[in-house]
């Protein structure tokens, strides 16, 4: 069994109020998902309960031999024919990172150890069992809808693109039906957060609204109101208009659903700079809090190809939980 991880620090900041709109999505809406599909992909590190006899079933001690034991447990654990189960009334408060840099190092020991976890159970996945439901088809889509996100991202701005300079009129189309159906999503998880766990969605009010980011905001008004921004508007105000400019607008909007991870980048290298304590917050609010988790995502996908160095870098707690 795993609880619901609240993050719990007593002097928030704009960074963990992110993280706890996160963990409302990810643990109490995405868990209860999994427990109705029958698996689930993690029993959180910070909120395991186990049985003695599970723990023998599974070899008798935690396989520490990836950067993620809890994800392989967990596997483990449901490969044996045992059941897991996410318990969202049983809460653990955890101190979660202030910095952007401190929030790297641990998601990206997380997300390595993902990718380490895809490789080591390749011969599950899409490969139904009367003993598990780790090979279903809609588990399947859960973990790799995730784990290439990234992916998924740069291919659509690539797509779209090449479909604008083909001149084909089906690059507004897909651009409109991506960015449509990426509000009417993020509007439902905002609205189901607030209500699954009111208290952390009401404090983090303005990072549930500034989720997806003040750009990806604007290319969803973009998406729902062609021309308002790069003609409507600026005739309104008596500004000019050219046909440079709205093609220059078009690859941006087209290309931002990638940029934005560049824009997560640029958070995290200029944090430690002089003036990152106001532009990193800025930046963030800008690019948004998703695109920063998708570019961890990217940085894992480099540093396992590369076979760089898996160190256990462990996040320092303070005893800042309230």
């Amino acid at each position: 069994m795993t609880a619901y991880i609240r993050e719990g620090s007593a002097d928030k900041n704009y960074l963990t109020r992110f993280i706890g709109m996160e963990y409302v999505l990810s643990q109490v809406a995405a868990r209860r998902a999994q427990n109705v599909l029958g698996a689930l992909a993690c029993l959180a590190g910070g909120a395991q309960l186990h049985s003695r006899e599970n723990l023998i079933t599974i070899g008798g001690k935690i396989d520490t031999s990836s950067l993620a034991e809890d994800t392989i447990t967990t596997f483990k654990t449901q490969l044996a024919g045992n059941r897991v189960v996410f318990e969202p009334h049983a809460v653990v408060h955890a101190e979660e990172p202030q910095l952007i840099n401190s929030l790297w190092k641990q998601r990206l020991r997380w997300a390595r150890g993902n990718v380490q976890v895809t490789s080591m159970y390749r011969r599950i996945w899409f490969r139904p069992s009367r003993k598990h439901g780790l090979g279903d088809f809609s588990f399947g889509i859960f973990w790799f809808s995730i784990f290439l996100l990234p992916v998924a991202m740069v291919l659509s701005s690539l797509g779209l693109i090449g479909l604008f300079l083909l001149q084909s009129d089906l690059a507004a189309i897909v651009f409109r039906a991506m960015w449509i159906t990426a509000a009417c999503t993020y509007v439902y998880t905002i609205a189901l957060a607030v209500q699954l766990d009111g208290p952390t969605g009401w404090r983090s009010a303005r990072e549930a609204v500034f989720f997806p980011g003040v750009v990806s905001i604007i290319v969803m008004i973009t998406a729902f109101f062609p021309g308002l921004l790069e003609q409507d508007l600026p005739h309104l105000l008596g500004l000019p208009t050219s046909d440079t400019g709205n093609v220059a607008w078009t690859l941006f909007v087209y290309a931002w659903i990638s940029v934005s991870m560049l824009g997560a980048w640029a958070a995290k290298a200029v944090e430690s700079t002089r003036v990152g304590r106001v532009v990193t917050p800025l930046l963030v609010y800008l690019v948004g809090y998703g695109p920063v988790l998708c570019a961890v995502t990217v940085d894992s996908y480099i540093k396992e190809f590369r076979h760089a160095e898996a160190k256990w870098d462990k996040t320092e707690k303070t005893g800042r939980v309230h």
